[in-house]
């Protein structure tokens, strides 16, 4: 039935096998000499190619439909009837800068073992975590990578996440960056909830992400790398060009910025993944492990850059180099087995977790170490032996002994008889937090016999940060992005240019499509120039002998006399002798009692209709017989043509080149 056809034409398949049959089925009529008529056949072609073509728009939209509700391990999912509500159709933008409203959740910094926030930065919420949880499949159990966790983070700071290997810090800037949905929680951001879709659609646009793993395409350069992500962050393009110049100035690129990415060394692309995060000057700063392979030197370029940003940012960052979270952080988050263990500063933690004080003695030849000992336990009894080498001695120190350090101090400077050539005195560091955190109790002596020299390092470097800091300028406005329809068009033409510029570095693949397309049209080439050449040697003419039986023949098949059948109510002598002039074997139907559409032993049969002045035929052709409507059409011209001047014939020719018209009718020269 055709309403079944209707409904099963929504699958493509069935729809394009539907094309195929009714073109079959119209070209088989067309040589079999049965012209549709054009509200038959060819509306059908119409209508087919109409549903190809809905099929393309529906598969898209349930494309789209499906990615949102069921997104892969990366996305949100909405719920099924999104598309209803109209915070779908019509996004209202939000206020960047809205301090986060009161929540009646408990305030994490309460605990002991969280530092309370200073009061300049109360009210200053950017971020607030709250009892959020993720949960991987596992066997047996499920994995759970975060557990509970409840802190906030601030504008205006810079945080670190530290913890071990497999502790959740990825886990947690991929929740932060909305590429992974929280198993239970909730996160707001400047009072979007990140639950919403629409509020993380606003927040993207906030957002600089640097994710753990390079992100860039090998067949582009740096320069193309840096514009394709500018414009799908939504940069406007009068714009592009200065932002990518400011990356490749502050990052100092420019010497690479027209090398392939897949010819960069490890660092170099982790540097460029970094730039791609800073394009657009974000809000907020997502960064996980940002120096992890860089030199000493591009360490110090990133950690100058969101030093000089800090100022009314969020910046979040994770690492496993204590030093460094040391120097660039202002707080520092402790996470363990997915779970919160402190937050606070430098200072807060070494207080809090810290072992101590080392003291650090240079000996030389003469010392007693024993007595050294006793002078040390003499002030401090309870200060221990940490560890000792050739030369050296360390003893570790309580912090709440500070207090007996300058008679420490002043009887190590009176005795020089023990032997001491120096010594110096180190604070905790956050290797030894760490460290204590995680359950262990002691640490390596070659560890702790370099701890002065680590600490004299991280002054120096803190004091360098601490001048530059003074000399920084106030950060400039949020540049102003594009949205919408805007932006969609402008990341289509940028992933479009992608594709063209990977053809353009590929020369391999470039060639093999180069060589598809040639090896396409060259059939076609060489049959236009064929059939200019041999058209004429391809023709033939169309005569009524190859179907009609001549006046006294004998019959045999396949040919057959022709049938006409008159309908006027008078005579058309005039017509049939003019056809009997054709040299055709005619059976005429003088009263018009036959139907001849429904006689298969005849080739062809002509109905006339109307008057002598105003004939009408109908034309009916055996479907077994190819050509045979032009040769009919041939025979009724010729018919119509005797009657006025019968000295003069129609030639009726078909060439087998389908670029030139199949049939040619021609008039000889003759004289009127």
């Amino acid at each position: 039935p055709a309403s079944l056809e209707w409904i099963l034409s929504l699958l493509s398949p069935f729809a394009f096998m539907l094309g195929m049959a009714q073109l079959l089925h119209l070209d088989y009529d067309l040589n079999s000499n049965a012209f549709p008529y054009p509200s038959d056949g060819s509306n059908l072609i119409v209508a087919t190619n109409f549903m190809l073509a809905f099929d393309t728009c529906l598969y898209l939209a349930l494309a789209i439909y499906f990615e949102k509700i069921l997104p892969n391990e990366y996305g949100h999912q909405r719920p099924p009837l999104f598309f209803l509500k109209s915070s779908f159709w019509s996004q209202t933008q939000k206020t960047d800068h809205v301090a986060l409203e009161g929540e009646m959740d408990a305030d994490p910094s309460s605990h002991d073992s969280f530092e309370p926030v200073p009061p300049e930065f109360q009210g200053k919420e950017a971020i607030r975590i709250r009892n959020v949880t993720k949960e991987y499949k596992g066997k047996p159990d499920k994995i759970e990578a975060l557990k509970d966790l409840v802190f906030d983070i601030y504008e205006g700071q810079i945080t670190a996440i530290l913890g071990h290997s497999g502790a959740g810090k990825s886990t947690l800037l991929n929740i932060l960056s909305g590429l992974s949905v929280p198993t239970k929680g909730s996160v707001t951001i400047y009072n979007n909830k990140l639950s919403e879709v629409a509020d993380l659609e606003n927040l993207s646009k906030l957002t600089g992400v640097c994710p753990q793993s390079n992100v860039q395409f090998d067949f582009l350069t740096v320069r193309e790398n840096l514009r394709l992500f500018a414009k799908i962050k939504g940069i406007l393009p009068r714009e592009v060009d200065k932002e990518i110049q400011r990356v490749l100035l502050e990052l100092e690129m420019k010497n690479i910025q027209d090398a392939l990415a897949q010819n960069l060394s490890g660092g170099q692309k982790r540097k460029l993944t970094f730039g791609i995060a800073i394009l657009g000057d974000p809000q907020i700063f997502l960064l996980d492990e940002p120096t992890a392979g860089l030199d000493p030197f591009s360490r110090h370029q990133v950690w100058n850059l969101l030093k000089e940003r800090k100022t009314d940012r969020v910046i979040l960052f994770s690492t496993q180099f204590m030093d460094e979270a040391d120097i660039l952080a202002d707080r520092k988050v402790f996470l363990s087995q997915g779970k919160l263990k402190c937050a606070g500063s430098s200072l807060f933690l070494k207080k809090k977790w810290g072992i101590g004080y080392h003291l650090s003695l240079q000996l030389n030849e003469i010392c007693v170490e024993e007595n050294i000992t006793s002078l040390v336990k003499q002030h401090i009894p309870d200060a221990k032996l940490s560890a000792k080498s050739e030369g050296k001695l360390v003893y570790t120190l309580p912090l709440e002994r500070t207090n007996k350090f300058p008679e420490l101090y002043k009887d190590l400077d009176s005795y020089p008889d023990l032997g001491i050539e120096n010594y110096g005195v180190s604070m905790t560091t956050l290797n030894e937090v760490f460290l204590k955190l995680e359950g262990k109790s002691t640490i390596n002596e070659s560890d702790i016999a370099i701890l002065g020299e680590v600490q004299v390092e991280k002054a120096d470097d803190t004091e360098r940060l601490v001048e530059m800091e003074q000399v920084l300028s106030s950060l400039n406005k949020m540049r102003k992005t594009i949205g919408g329809v805007a932006l969609w068009r402008q990341q289509i033409r940028a992933i479009a240019r992608v594709r063209l510029l990977k053809l353009k570095h590929e020369r391999k693949a470039l060639l093999a499509l180069l060589l598809i397309l040639m090896a396409g049209f060259c059939p076609l080439i060489v049959e236009y120039t064929m059939v200019k050449i041999y058209q004429n040697s391809y023709t033939w003419e169309l005569s009524p002998h190859l179907y009609f039986l001549a006046p006294g023949q004998q019959p045999h098949d396949p040919l057959t006399q022709l049938l006409i059948i008159n309908k006027t109510g008078a005579s058309i002598d005039d017509f049939i002798h003019s056809v009997e002039h054709q040299n055709i074997a005619l059976e005429v139907d003088a009263f018009g009692t036959r139907n001849g559409t429904d006689d298969p032993s005849y080739n062809g049969a002509i109905t006339v209709c109307g008057n002598v002045k105003n004939y009408s035929f109908s034309l009916a052709c055996n479907a077994k017989r190819l050509n045979c409507f032009p040769v009919l059409m041939d025979v009724v011209s010729n018919g119509l043509l005797g009657m006025v001047k019968p000295s003069v014939h129609i030639r009726t020719e078909r060439s087998t080149f389908l670029e030139v018209n199949i049939y040619n009718l021609t008039i000889p020269d003759s004289p009127l």
